[in-house]
């Protein structure tokens, strides 16, 4: 009897200790007061937005691995309580895509491409247009823009970077990871 017990507290306090492994930087509290503490590319671009205070406030979820079609990993992704922000390496080493809501608008904000290209493609879909839409925004090694909300529920965004030329215009293969704000 008292062996079954024993193997019976080794395997609840085994559950309890299993976890997903987090970089040793990236602990679960910080000085910021959010109950998770950004790390990495994102963790840089959220203080840039204004961390707990700013755009998309607090984490909600830690950073996850994004594989696009199940299989070849695209980057990461982290869940905030006005939005998600991604890294997308495909599309630039340090390209980090950030989306919240505010004030009757859906915006994107994305930053750094690994060179600067002629055009960005932004592509948008939501609840009230699955079709979704798409503009031209002007190039460089950044950009940002908004759509006035037409849905309760968050826009999804992808981008990708083009060059023009006298044929068209020549883009990356893939776009960047999605976000919702």
């Amino acid at each position: 009897m008292k062996r079954r017990t024993i193997l019976s507290v080794t395997a609840a306090l085994s559950s309890a200790l299993s976890f997903t492994a987090l970089p040793a930087h990236a602990g679960t509290t910080g000085a910021n007061g959010c109950g998770i503490q950004p790390y990495g590319l994102i963790g840089a671009r959220w203080v840039q937005l204004g961390g707990e205070n700013g755009k998309l406030g607090c984490p909600t979820t830690t950073e996850r691995d994004i594989y696009q079609n199940g299989v070849g990993w695209a980057g990461r992704r982290q869940t905030f309580a006005r939005g998600e922000m991604a890294w997308s390496p495909k599309n630039g080493s340090k390209l980090v895509v950030a989306a919240w809501s505010d004030r009757g608008y859906a915006h994107v904000n994305w930053r750094t491409t690994d060179r600067a290209f002629d055009k960005f493609i932004v592509r948008w879909t939501s609840a009230a247009d699955p079709d979704g839409a798409q503009r031209d925004i002007v190039g460089g090694v950044r950009g940002r823009t908004a759509v006035r909300i037409h849905t309760n529920s968050g826009y999804r965004w992808n981008i990708k970077g083009c060059d023009t030329g006298i044929f068209g215009s020549d883009c990356q293969k893939t776009w960047t990871i999605s976000v919702t704000g």
